[in-house]
């Protein structure tokens, strides 16, 4: 991933859309100046290193990411 990145850096694109925390970071890495949309990105963003945190992302990095398990306040089998 890494590598392909770089590769879409090297070819000036304006966006990058990234599916994915694995892609996500590979291009957070390859650049910092072309935006990056995570789309689809399982876990939380923060943790990952991809945003500085989900109220205000920072840097070039934004976008989707499931964290509807993450963030349930009640636990499975209580009702």
């Amino acid at each position: 991933m890494p590598e392909l990145a770089a590769e879409l850096v090297r070819l000036k694109f304006d966006l990058i859309v990234a599916t994915g925390g694995l892609h996500a970071l590979a291009a957070k890495g390859a650049t910092t100046t072309i935006p990056i949309v995570m789309a689809s990105t399982v876990g939380d963003p923060v943790a990952l290193g991809l945003v500085a945190s989900l109220a205000r992302p920072g840097g070039n990095v934004t976008g989707l990411s499931s964290l509807s398990i993450e963030i349930g306040t009640e636990k499975a089998g209580n009702t």
